[in-house]
């Protein structure tokens, strides 16, 4: 095939190989950006199904709703951590046009990852006769880790309906987005509390892909490696207004202005043209988000919650002198409105179990519906993941355990690029079948509690005075 034409070079490279108006650009985006559903952290919430904007009563509260920090008694420490296993099916996919019609075979690409999701030290302190709570923590908001691999086969429909072919892929993505906070919350009254968190965002992330066919004979390939950083600095602010039986709680993520730098490699052996862009600096709108929350207590071992949580994606683009790259989209690089914002449910229940002992184990279980940012170029569906969950716990003096399982779903018509040539021209993909996703989580959260007079002590000489 003839050399990439020269007019294609410079928006590869100055737009960093992400113009949604060129298919290796499509891939790129379809791939880096499959991983940015934001959710808190915490395992007792995933056993409510993340429904926890009403609920937030313990360390993990900050990635909720901050607010809910003011219900926190005692000075502790809390860890989060994670394991994810997450397969992505590929079923019934039929490659079309240029007189073709061919059945792509099924497959599956699987990956497993652990990961530390939370970490917080947590300070309550007495002013004005109400409760105060301090607390610095990290939460790794995003980890973009994905390491796929598979091997496809297309064959002809009828006789005379195509050329069989093979097509190899890999790709792997890595790194992570982290949030650093400090936080405040104060109880206003018995019925009323607020909270207030200043987050700074640092993250690193790289993708790479590699894709070969196979057919008649004939090899072609192509590759390419994207490296990204990101840093900015939003708020997040909290209300909850709480009764004997029921509460409401709303919380506000600021948007914010980022720096956002990357860098493009694309490489083929159809072109004696490689394609490198340099790092470029650029800003980038990342979305604000609000979410409302209820909870209820029907009697006092019953607990039933529920919220919503909007984040407006559609905002997410970058700011930029450059006009090559100004107001288009951060997920598909347009400067329509094809990625929509999404909002997320979330309902859960827990039921405090009294064993004969007197010891008291919670049960957990909740529901959630997931919409992702992400829309297939060509069948215009919409990435959307249900997800179920269970969870338990057990406290005993000072240190409490929960853990909560999680499995989550999703299906939609997607397309697929299966031919190397594609993704080095304007030829849109061919290839239309069924995703399929599974996802198994575990999630661990360990809370150890101290003795909260030396603390208080400690806190109120260095800010109050004897």
């Amino acid at each position: 095939m003839a050399s990439i034409p020269r007019r294609l070079v410079p928006a590869l490279i100055l737009a960093g190989a992400l113009s949604a108006q060129t298919p290796i650009g499509m891939l790129i985006s379809e791939q880096s950006r499959s991983a940015f559903t934001t959710e808190g952290a915490g395992a007792r919430a995933m056993g409510l199904g993340g429904a926890f904007i009403a609920v937030a009563d313990d360390a993990t509260a900050v990635s909720f709703n901050p607010a809910g920090l003011a219900q926190l008694l005692a000075p502790e420490v809390s860890l989060v951590g994670r394991g994810l296993q997450r397969r992505v099916g590929y079923e019934d996919f039929e490659t079309t046009g240029r007189r073709r019609v061919l059945a792509v075979s099924d497959a599956l690409a699987s990956s497993t990852r652990f990961d530390p999701l939370f970490a917080s030290a947590t300070a309550p302190v007495r002013l004005g006769g109400r409760n105060l709570v301090l607390q610095l923590s990290i939460q790794r908001v995003f980890a973009l880790g994905e390491h796929d691999s598979r091997i496809l086969h297309e064959d002809p429909v009828t006789p005379g309906s195509g050329v069989a072919s093979q097509l190899q892929q890999n790709i792997s993505q890595s790194g992570q987005i982290d949030r650093y906070s400090l936080a405040a919350a104060y109880e206003v009254s018995q019925r009323l509390l607020i909270g207030a968190g200043y987050n700074h965002w640092r993250g690193s992330w790289e993708i790479s892909s590699f894709s070969r066919r196979t057919a008649s004979s004939r090899s072609t390939a192509v590759s390419f490696h994207q490296s990204n950083t990101l840093e900015g600095d939003n708020f997040n602010l909290g209300l909850i207004w709480r009764w004997p039986t029921w509460s409401l709680g709303l919380v506000r993520h600021t948007g914010f202005h980022a720096d956002y730098s990357f860098a493009t490699e694309v490489a083929s052996d159809l072109t004696a043209l490689g394609l490198t862009s340099p790092w470029v600096q650029t800003g980038l709108h990342w979305p604000a988000g609000t979410g409302l929350g209820w909870a209820y207590r029907p009697k006092e071992q019953w607990l039933i919650t529920a919220d919503a949580m909007q984040t407006l994606w559609s905002t997410a683009r970058y700011m930029s002198p450059s006009p090559t790259l100004n107001g288009r989209s951060f997920f598909d690089f347009e400067r329509g409105t094809r990625t929509p914002n999404t909002t997320t449910a979330h309902l859960g229940v827990e039921y405090l179990w009294l064993t004969r002992n007197d010891s008291i184990i919670p049960l957990r279980a909740g529901l959630s519906r997931e919409p992702q940012p992400l829309v297939d170029g060509l069948t215009g569906e919409q990435r959307v993941i249900y997800r179920a969950a269970l969870g338990s716990g057990f406290k005993r003096g000072n240190t409490g355990v929960d853990i909560a399982y999680r499995y989550g779903w999703a299906k939609r018509r997607a397309s697929q690029f299966l031919e190397v040539d594609q993704l080095l021209s304007k030829t849109p993909p061919t290839s239309v079948g069924i995703e399929r996703i599974q996802e198994h989580r575990v999630d661990v959260s360990f809370i150890y509690k101290f003795d909260r007079q030396p603390v208080d002590r400690a806190l109120r000489y260095l800010f109050v005075g004897d």
